[in-house]
């Protein structure tokens, strides 16, 4: 029998049926809605090219014979120097997306991006390059603090799922380019075969600070702001399709506004942040997410793959570079398979295949490499080689989409800005240890580093088994009574029963005349 959690979000219904609403590419707006938040969906694209950076790198001589060949906790130091720099906006700007608004920590980031891309390009020593990674950290988790939060706020509820499932895609998108480009380089006979790859990296911030200011504001943004006038134009426009009497738009106009008056009684603060059992059961299992998508894994693969191929029989430059593009390539179709997907399966049949799946393969992928290392078997070689594509196929399904949509779901508007700022530097506190510790472990213990992982994602899978609650069906407002009582979710109830009435009475008035 599941367990509560996987019944959290029944009997919370929406009273606007969305399934009348025809899909975006079939209203003129809806396109346009979601070109313009290409400037926030393409926010880990230079964060994705940086990981694969880190990886590639490895692989080629001149960058090799340039910066020391290093090793062991410098090789480490080198792969967590991104997160180091992502920790900074965190405790200095993690205002700025409730103070501004949701765009302008994006430009800032863009610009900052840019700056530490230049820094790597011009290095001349590790340090120097080290210190380009930092500074490029710092703009992509800057960026990382208003983008998604933006994606979520604006995107119509009919897509909403599907967009910001898709949004953690663009991280996968810079793997690709990053790997493929590293290919493309890696038989230039000079320092160009490290610097042209590097330079990719200015393309998806570039584009993004160029477009960011054509993309309109977060409407609970404007709202929360005194700014109603603005806010729903913006809905009537985009999700209304220049409609003024949407009753879409009439009813997330009340439902923000309802929401918003609400929180803005309590009047958050930090101490209240963690003060409520509901909160804390919020941060709980945002915490958990975000510790649980750095821990699978996925660090290994990205950051170090060229380390891992090794140890599976390949050797020359051409070799390691093609499999990483390959497995960058599987990883991002993947990847959109489950954006496709997203809203046919519960979040909990997703969260629960990826980490069974990733376990299992982890236990086979331990077995093969010892065989491998210890007897030189070529088939247990190869056996690794299947098995990372097979992980990055469950990791994915588990965790790399969803590591977006599913804490932007469980909390309130109020906490929104908050709990995403914390996430992220859950996030990069994960990947500093994950980057730093993964080079020192395969260099010291080999094979046996792999245990360590099929415990701990054990671990994962029975935490999410029996406290990962189901969030697939209600909107965003409707899912702020999630954690709370009975008697809280009854009145919601009530409140949607009324609204449908109102609705009914509205379409008989409407026949009447």
């Amino acid at each position: 029998m599941a367990p509560a959690a996987a019944h959290a979000a029944d009997g919370i219904l929406s009273p606007i049926d969305l399934k009348s609403i025809p899909s975006f590419w079939r209203r003129k707006n809806g396109i346009l809605l979601y070109f313009l938040l290409t400037s926030s969906l393409l926010a880990s694209a230079a964060l994705g090219i940086d990981g694969s950076m880190t990886n590639g790198m490895q692989v080629l001589q001149s960058w090799q014979d340039r910066f020391g060949h290093p090793t062991g906790s410098r090789l480490g130091f080198f792969g967590a120097a991104n997160a180091i720099g992502g920790v900074i906006p965190f405790i200095f700007l993690s205002w700025i997306g409730d103070k501004f608004g949701r765009r302008l920590p994006t430009a800032l980031g863009s610009v900052i991006i840019i700056v530490g891309v230049l820094i790597e390009f011009f290095a001349t020593s590790l340090d120097m390059y080290i210190g380009g990674k930092i500074v490029l950290g710092v703009g992509s988790s800057l960026i990382q603090m208003g983008a998604p939060v933006l994606v979520t706020e604006l995107s119509h509820p009919k897509e909403r799922v599907q967009i910001t499932t898709f949004y953690n895609t663009s991280i996968v998108l810079g793997y690709v380019i990053g790997a493929w480009a590293t290919f493309g380089c890696y038989r230039i006979n000079s320092q160009w075969s490290w610097r042209l790859p590097t330079l990719v990296q200015v393309i998806p911030s570039a584009y993004q600070f160029c477009l960011i200011w054509f993309c309109p504001e977060s409407p609970r943004w404007l709202i929360a702001k005194g700014r109603l006038q603005e806010a729903r134009a913006i809905l009537v426009k985009y999700h209304g399709e220049c409609d003024p009497n949407s009753e879409l738009v009439d009813f997330e106009c009340t439902e923000i506004q309802q929401a918003i008056a609400k929180e803005a009684e309590n009047n958050m603060t930090w101490k209240d942040f963690f003060s409520s059992v509901p909160n804390l059961k919020r941060i709980f299992l945002c915490f958990a997410t975000a510790v649980f998508s750095q821990s699978s894994g996925n660090l290994l693969v990205s950051n170090y793959l060229t380390q891992i191929l090794k140890d599976t029989g390949l050797k020359t430059e051409f070799e390691i570079t093609l499999v990483n593009g390959m497995v960058t390539l599987w990883q991002y179709i993947v990847a959109i398979t489950v954006t496709v997907i997203i809203d046919r399966f519960k979040r909990r049949f997703f969260f629960l295949t990826g980490s069974g799946g990733v376990l299992v393969t982890f236990i086979v992928w331990t077995i093969a490499a010892q065989r491998y290392l210890e007897t030189s078997s070529l088939a247990a070689g190869r056996l690794v080689l299947a098995c990372i594509f097979v992980f990055q196929a469950f990791y994915t399904l588990a965790w790399t989409n969803l590591i977006v949509t599913y804490p932007l779901e469980i909390v309130t508007y109020q906490m929104r800005a908050k709990t995403w700022a914390f996430v992220l530097l859950t996030i990069q506190v994960s990947s500093i240890f994950g980057g730093y510790v993964n080079p020192i472990g395969l260099k010291n213990i080999g094979w046996k580093f792999y245990i360590y992982y099929c415990v701990w994602v054990a671990i994962i899978f029975a935490v999410v088994y029996f406290f990962f609650v189901e969030t697939a069906g209600p909107t965003l407002e409707e899912l702020t009574y999630l954690f709370e009582g009975q008697d809280e979710k009854m009145q919601l109830a009530r409140k949607i029963e009324e609204t449908k009435q109102d609705v009914h009475v509205s379409e008989h008035v409407e026949k009447l005349a």
